[in-house]
């Protein structure tokens, strides 16, 4: 698996519909950095490849829990990686809605990894 592949996973479980504790949001925060990407590079796959896949499920009454098929999410982040101006116009667009449900959670993890003493 690659590490932007790992990253998609740890990033979908900021939409799952669980409550992440401060060692969950850790413990994504650390298989992130592990996977060597840039701030910026992760900044671009939540917005543009990992939300536009799972944002609904924040949306739904009884949304996906355990965690999402992996085929699945692997298939539409790869999808959304290759997205061209007109996805990322709608990312944009609907970015507040895609992020609402994990917008503080993604803020502490960014913290986690902005601080240099976190391992």
């Amino acid at each position: 698996m690659s590490c932007r592949e790992d990253a998609w996973l740890a990033l979908s479980e900021l939409w799952l519909d669980t409550e992440l504790d401060e060692s969950a949001l850790r413990s994504i925060a650390t298989r992130l950095r592990a996977s060597g990407l840039s701030l910026d590079e992760l900044q671009q796959i939540y917005a543009y490849e990992v939300a536009p896949q799972v944002w609904l499920n924040h949306w739904a009454v009884a949304g996906v829990w355990e965690g999402f098929e992996a085929q699945w999410l692997l298939a539409g982040c790869r999808r959304n990686q290759s997205g061209g101006r007109w996805h990322r116009l709608k990312c944009r667009v609907l970015r507040r809605p895609m992020t609402y449900g994990c917008r503080a959670e993604w803020q502490q993890i960014l913290a986690f990894l902005a601080d240099r003493d976190f391992n």
